[in-house]
């Protein structure tokens, strides 16, 4: 089930214990954050995502890093030398096991999490079983959901932030929608489309589940929201608890696979495509982005806004990476369509070059693995293993 392929010897190895499942507590992962030997602290992830950003991070400021793969997915963390150690799994879901959680421990790991390892892991999985000290707050990456006593409609309405209006029955939109739901073979991945109003919403519907796009559980999990029109930005911040401030870290937008290429067709085209060509909004990559500076001050209310109701409604609230997907219509609004709690892959899009608003904070651009990686190492230069503590959970 494990095997941990070490990049000198190629070793493989096999660990293992006993464990019982209950719910983790934050003051158990500073306990054990607290007995690391500051020497040795590893900085972890899941291989996919934005993995290289941190391990690059980590690397920079001088820790030791750990990537766990699913087996067939190793080879490129195997190759950069930014990893020392890789961990390969038969399914990334093995990574709540015992003997996986007992090897992340001992390397003295904080384990970093992105969308794969919640996605591939699962919400009970991380708050009961991964009882590995985790940066940030494993408990509201729940909230990244849209359905759910969780859920991210529910943090932005006790924020005060404007999101899209959502409709519980299709026949009650008039208006153009944008229907969000996962495809029926690939969860992570989205079958996401836009509509003229709810009764063309339910054609689409009835056409992509005859193509077996999606299936009746991915109706299960459908969301319909009012489309805003406007230009789309993915807003990263990073919450400091060291600085007791949120940073603007970086803005970028996403690259969608199909929709992208359909937008550069003339429109003549795109009418003569429009019975054989379906209009997908797969995710394959970002490209960064500024926003005019007028509204900078928007993009610091609302990251403040968003932090204090995460605090309330799921304490401690935010550490460390987040990042807010807005809006901005021709009135100059911000509209939060879209959360995420933990590191957001559009970082990878300045890894190389660091964050366009993170060196008006400390001189130089940092990518945001490198951000992570300076709030541990100064955790630790400040306060010790004590002031580490309180970055985990």
């Amino acid at each position: 089930m494990l095997s941990l392929l070490r990049r000198k010897s190629n070793r493989v190895s096999h660990v293992g214990l006993d464990w019982e499942h209950e719910l983790i507590r934050r003051e158990e992962m500073a306990e054990r954050v607290i007995r690391y030997e500051p020497s040795r602290i590893a900085i972890g992830v899941l291989g996919s995502h934005s993995a290289l950003d941190v391990v690059y991070g980590a690397k920079k400021y001088g820790f030791r890093t750990v990537v766990v793969c699913q087996r067939g997915r190793e080879r490129a963390y195997l190759e950069f030398p930014v990893v020392d150690e890789v961990i390969v799994l038969e399914h990334y879901s093995d990574m709540a096991l015992p003997e996986v959680v007992d090897r992340l421990i001992e390397l003295n790991v904080i384990f970093v999490p992105n969308r794969s390892f919640a996605v591939y892991v699962g919400y009970n999985r991380i708050e009961n079983e991964f009882a590995v000290p985790i940066f940030g707050n494993r408990r509201l990456l729940r909230w990244e959901e849209r359905v759910g006593d969780k859920n991210y409609y529910k943090l932005l309405d006790k924020a005060g932030i404007r999101r899209p209006k959502t409709y519980s029955r299709l026949e009650d939109a008039e208006n153009p929608v944008i229907v969000k739901l996962p495809e029926a073979k690939r969860r992570v991945e989205r079958a996401f489309f836009i509509a003229g109003n709810g009764v063309e919403a339910r054609e689409k519907l009835e056409k992509l589940l005859r193509e077996g796009v999606i299936d009746e559980e991915s109706l299960r999990s459908m969301v319909v929201e009012e489309y805003v029109d406007g230009a789309h930005f993915n807003i990263n911040y990073f919450a400091s608890p060291l600085h007791n401030r949120i940073e603007l870290h970086s803005i970028d937008r996403r690259l969608q696979s199909n929709i992208d290429d359909v937008n550069r067709l003339p429109s003549w085209i795109q009418e003569g495509l429009s019975g054989a060509l379906q209009a997908r909004m797969i995710e394959v990559g970002h490209i960064p982005a500024t926003m005019r500076e007028s509204l900078l001050n928007k993009v610091f209310m609302l990251g403040y806004q968003f932090a204090e109701a995460a605090r309330e409604l799921e304490p401690p609230g935010v550490i460390g990476p987040f990042t807010l997907q807005a809006i901005v219509t021709p009135r100059l609004d911000l509209v939060v369509y879209d959360v995420a709690p933990r590191i957001g892959g559009g970082t990878n899009a300045v890894m190389a070059w660091g964050g366009q608003y993170s060196h008006l904070y400390y001189g130089e651009p940092l990518s945001m693995g490198e951000r992570i990686a300076l709030e541990i190492k100064t955790a630790l230069e400040k306060g010790g293993r004590a002031a580490l503590a309180e970055l985990v959970t």
